[in-house]
């Protein structure tokens, strides 16, 4: 009796197992039905909604047909519509373009707004990443409809390797006002404008121009029934970051400098990085446009600093570093600094030098860099009576070392002495116990 008990109890386990697996099955069946009917309700809502999107484009499309051409000129407009609870967004633009085709043309000599495109694009807040519904026509503006005392604006804008850039926005005021974005060529056409000057604003991007600088505001000028077209230039800035090292007993080792000279032959002129007086082991360039050949980089504030301009018959390659900058980029560059071996001396010449001082006050002025302010680097000289950092950038110095209530100055101290032989340095010795020294701090 036992056994057929345990046989029945055995059985009913089993059904009971069979019974939960097909309720498991009967319930992942019914998730999938209905997230299929969902998913079909869904895309059937959102058909609806591109239905009546394309609907509105179109009326829309239709009333920017009837607006006369001085209204429709450079038109742009926002409206939301509300059909059956959802919102939709219709924004309207209208833009002078240059020929049959739609697409602006800044060329010198083919550029003529002869024709408006009108445009209307319409989401709803469900679109996600779908395309928006855009409805788009072509305006021919009838004769005698644009005034004799107006004419058009043709602004291109290119970037490092001429090529357009697009979506710039440009707003501009004068004798009129207009505003816009650069198309896929980077040309923007504005048409039936007031002649007269303007001046035209750049907005909306991270651009610099050749000098490294942000766009500012451009004269420009519109000539009664005609065309003038204003070619500018920008780019998406790039940096260098700079590396120093020095030469200490022959060998190459870590340095620091206060700043750094960039140059290419497509700027004004060179521009200097950094903050004088404080030295860094690294010192960055920022913002510099891209040009499609190389900037010269070298320690220094000003282009006295240059080695290249030294009178050798050659200069080494290491003071100047050549730096390829791309849009957004940061091109890492390592310069070699010349070196100052000074010395500070107890003694009075160097038949009787005494002992190394530690702790003098050394001055270091650029002759090479005094437009303005001069240059003025200060150290203190460490136990063997030394600099902490010997590496300076490439000039002449005035140098004036003091201690114990006297100072000594020494002038026109060349830094390499040699200029054809960078690892050499400079050797200085100053010997702070010479009778002649003057008293007090260095001036």
């Amino acid at each position: 009796m036992r056994r057929i008990a345990d046989q029945t109890e055995g059985e009913q386990g089993s059904i009971l197992i069979e019974v939960l697996v097909s309720s498991i099955l009967l319930v992942i069946t019914a998730v999938g039905v209905f997230s299929a009917f969902d998913a079909g309700t869904r895309s059937s809502a959102e058909e609806r909604h591109r239905a009546q999107a394309d609907g509105l484009a179109q009326a829309d499309l239709a009333r920017l047909r009837t607006m006369r051409i001085s209204s429709l000129s450079n038109f742009n407009q926002t409206k939301v519509v509300t059909i059956e609870k959802t919102p939709y967004t219709v924004e309207s633009a209208a833009e002078f373009q240059t020929d049959s085709t739609g697409t602006a043309s800044c060329a010198k000599g083919t550029a003529s707004a002869d024709y408006i495109q009108i445009r209307s694009t319409v989401t709803w807040p469900s679109i996600g990443s779908r395309a928006p519904v855009v409805a788009q026509s072509l305006v021919a503006p009838p004769n005698g409809s644009v005034s004799a005392n107006s004419g058009s604006l043709a602004v291109q804008i290119e970037d490092a390797e001429n090529a357009g850039l697009e979506g710039v926005g440009l707003s501009g005021a004068g004798a009129g006002t207009f505003s816009g974005v650069t198309g896929t060529n980077g040309c923007a056409v504005f048409g039936n404008l007031p002649a007269g000057n303007y001046t035209l604003t750049i907005s909306g991007a991270s651009l610099v121009d050749k000098n490294g600088e942000a766009p500012k505001p451009q004269s420009t000028s519109v000539v009664a029934e005609s065309t003038n077209t204003l070619a500018l230039q920008y780019d998406e800035p790039g940096d260098v970051k700079a590396k120093f090292e020095t030469r200490v007993g022959g060998n190459l080792v870590p340095s620091s400098a206060d700043a750094v000279v960039a140059f290419n032959s497509g700027m004004k002129a060179a521009r200097a990085f950094g903050t004088p007086g404080t030295p860094q082991k690294e010192v960055t360039a920022t913002p510099l446009f891209p040009f499609t050949s190389s900037y010269s980089v070298y320690a220094g504030t000003c282009e006295g600093n240059n080695p290249s301009l030294a009178k050798a018959e050659s200069m080494p390659a290491g003071p100047v570093a050549e730096a390829l900058v791309s849009p957004g980029g940061i091109t890492l560059v390592t310069i070699e600094l010349p070196a100052l071996h000074l010395t500070a001396w107890s003694g009075s010449s160097s038949s009787s030098p005494g002992t190394p001082v530690a702790g003098a006050a050394v001055k270091v002025t650029d002759t090479k860099c005094e437009e303005g302010k001069p240059v003025v680097r200060t150290f203190t000289t460490e136990v063997l009576g030394g600099l902490p950092d010997p590496g300076l950038p490439y000039s002449t110095y005035n140098v004036c070392v003091a201690s114990g209530g006297k100072h000594v100055s020494v002038a026109g101290v060349a830094v390499p002495f040699d200029p054809n032989n960078m690892q050499a340095g400079t050797n200085l010795a100053v010997y702070l116990g010479d009778p002649a020294a003057p008293t007090g701090a260095c001036p």
